[in-house]
């Protein structure tokens, strides 16, 4: 099954991952640029960087949506099989390709086009209807500025329109369709013998000879790992705080001591004009004039009493406010582009600016409302800063409280001794692991993964304080054995068991190739399985979209001609291995599709179909821009 996810991993449409797939990226910071402020690169396209941002980010993404599908059966080794750094980067790069012959071809994206799909976005509505605050408060909250989420989606939408174009002739016929439905809804019950490898080596003998020289080319597999045997003790946080009260006196104090942090920054609340040059225009300065001129024309209407509000949904180009009036709501420094930034902050309430010029067009800014920079009150912070000084003063406490057992569980002569001076502090409690190692950690260290890496790394008779989330530690190595090669003599009996189910895989590999051969030349398999002691069981019915074989557990999504078995040609040629069992298959029976099925199944598999030619195009299509590309990914960073 994971080959199977390996190679639609490797799929066209994934690869080139347009459209809705790119949106569920974009708060993870991709999109043009990679969202800006990154030098390090991890590829470039004809010259073109792409970043390391958004290479892991991508990346991330990708790992999270795998584990969230497999859960506990997500793995490294998994991870490396599916090979998502080195398709994270494939993405990028035949998006960036794509985006590149978009322009080529002069293919174009409206503002309206790019409003109407912001406002069709989910996570910007509210009961159904596209929310400005909201779509502002969530760019914020993931540090994305609207004039950076527009261009995103405007970039997605013109991969869009060029894979639209790429596919716009595909079709499938009437018979493609039908002859899918009878292949997919063909059923097969298959007879099969199976030969345990795992039975087959009770009976194999492995020489002292054979072992040892295994055991000397692969000694680094029976590397015992490092252990440690270690005495810790916890001090809760908790325990701790109830000896810690702390005072309205200490929680002023902080408040002035630490004014600077309960600063509230200047805000403005503001609208905005934009009008925006005409994109892809022959003339660039030409269009820059004419967009100068129009936003100038709308200024002297503001300023001979115009409605700013009114004014801004007739004209302005911003897709994100226009049909709010212009409305931005409420920001403070930081939040947008430094030229616009430093013109809205410059204004009085209700004052309006001159004609601000920034990378996207031309702005006239209107500063409804603003706030000076101040303090938060005490009395609004004040639980927030008690807790702050609790959680403080119980740290201190507990850290106080192990450094004063530190020194006498020095002098104890056993880790008995240590648990015995440890229980004389209330709410300490202490252990001794016992010998552990990272593979298989003490019982008592589930998930305290700082904890034992200090003790794997701490030497005998040394000792180091550990803060936890809920506690600190006091942790004192009592004895450390090394990563070693066992003696042979140790190691034997698992070298052994290990050659000897080497030996069975292989004869039971060899005895089933023997029995596909006999079969080949005419044989029953009844009767060879008479004369090896086999049993002839069946599979039962079961056509392609079951996707496993019965009884086997074998995956038949990947093996090819399984399903074209037929009673002219009724032996499989190849050995099939599953769970250290190795099957040879025949049919027994088939079951064509009826033609009266195909009806309510046609749309189905129609679109399945052209969504395997689109997938074949696409691959095509970008291979072919791959080739004239010139392309370099720094492998390090994979």
């Amino acid at each position: 099954m994971l080959e199977s996810i390996r190679k639609r991993r490797n799929s066209a449409v994934i690869l080139v991952a347009f459209a809705a797939i790119i949106l569920v990226f974009i708060f993870w910071g991709v999109g043009p640029g990679g969202g800006g402020g990154d030098m390090n690169t991890v590829a470039t396209v004809n010259g073109e960087s792409i970043s390391v941002k958004e290479y892991m980010n991508l990346y991330k993404r990708e790992v999270d949506y795998y584990r969230g599908v497999f859960k506990e059966q997500f793995t490294d080794d998994m991870e490396r099989e599916l090979n998502l750094k080195q398709r994270a980067v494939d993405i990028l790069i035949n998006r960036l390709l794509a985006v590149k012959e978009a322009g080529k071809q002069g293919i174009k994206v409206s503002d309206k086009e790019v409003q109407d799909t912001i406002k069709a976005i989910p996570a910007f509505n509210n009961n159904g209807a596209f929310d400005k605050e909201l779509y502002f408060r969530v760019l914020n909250s993931n540090r994305v500025s609207p004039a950076e989420f527009e261009k995103s989606i405007e970039t997605d939408l013109i991969t869009a329109k060029i894979r639209e174009k790429v596919l716009r002739d595909l079709a499938v016929t009437d018979e493609e369709v039908r002859d899918r439905y009878l292949k997919e809804n063909r059923k097969i019950s298959l007879d099969y013998v199976s030969i345990d490898g795992e039975t087959l080596k009770k009976g194999i003998d492995v020489s002292d000879e054979e072992a040892l020289a295994y055991f000397k080319q692969n000694a680094s597999r029976f590397m015992v790992p490092k252990s440690v045997n270690a005495f810790y003790a916890f001090a809760p946080f908790s325990e701790f705080a109830k000896t810690a009260p702390v005072t309205h006196e200490e929680v002023s104090e902080f408040y002035e001591r630490n004014k600077a942090q309960f600063e509230t920054p200047a805000a403005v609340k503001a609208r905005h004009i934009l009008v925006r040059p005409e994109p892809g225009s022959p003339d660039g300065e030409k269009a820059r004039d004419e967009a100068r001129q129009k936003i100038e024309g709308i200024l002297e209407k503001v300023r001979s009493g115009g409605d700013f509000a009114a004014l801004a949904s007739e004209n302005s180009e911003d897709p994100g406010s226009a049909q709010q009036g212009g409305d931005l709501g409420w920001f403070q420094k930081g939040i947008m582009i430094r030229e616009f930034e430093d013109a809205a902050f410059a204004l009085g309430k209700g004052e309006v600016s001159g004609v601000v010029e920034t990378e996207f067009g031309f702005h006239v800014i209107k500063v409804d409302d603003r706030k000076d920079p101040g303090h938060t009150p005490l009395k609004e912070v004040e639980t927030s800063i008690r807790k702050t000084l609790g959680e403080s003063k119980a740290r201190g406490a507990a850290r106080e409280a192990l450094a004063g057992l530190d020194a006498r569980v020095a002098k104890a002569a056993s880790g008995e001794e240590m648990k015995k001076e440890a229980a004389s502090l209330k709410g300490v409690r202490a252990a001794v692991t016992g010998f552990f190692t990272d593979r298989e950690p003490a019982p008592g260290l589930a998930g305290q993964d700082d904890l034992k890496n200090t003790m794997l790394t701490l030497p005998p008779g040394q000792s180091r304080t550990v803060e936890a989330e809920d506690g600190a530690y006091l942790v004192r190595v009592l004895e450390r054995k090394e990563a070693h090669v066992p003696e042979f003599k140790d190691a034997a009996p698992e070298v052994k068991d290990i050659l000897a189910a080497q030996k069975g895989s292989q004869a039971a590999q060899e005895k089933a190739r023997q029995i596909v051969e006999r079969l080949k030349n005419g044989e029953d398999l009844s009767a060879i399985a008479a004369s090896e002691k086999l049993k002839v069981e069946s599979t039962g019915y079961f056509s392609p979209v079951d996707g496993f074989m019965p009884k086997t557990g074998i995956f038949t999504g990947d093996k090819e001609g399984l399903f074209e078995l037929s009673e002219s040609a009724p032996n499989f040629p190849d050995v099939l291995v599953n769970d250290g069992r190795h099957y040879v298959l025949k049919l027994a029976g088939a079951s064509e599709a009826p033609e009266s099925g195909l009806e309510p199944r046609e749309e189905d598999i129609r679109s399945r179909v052209l969504a395997e030619k689109q997938e074949e195009v696409l691959g095509e299509w970008l291979n072919g821009l791959r080739q004239k590309a010139k392309i370099t990914v720094n492998q390090d960073l994979l």
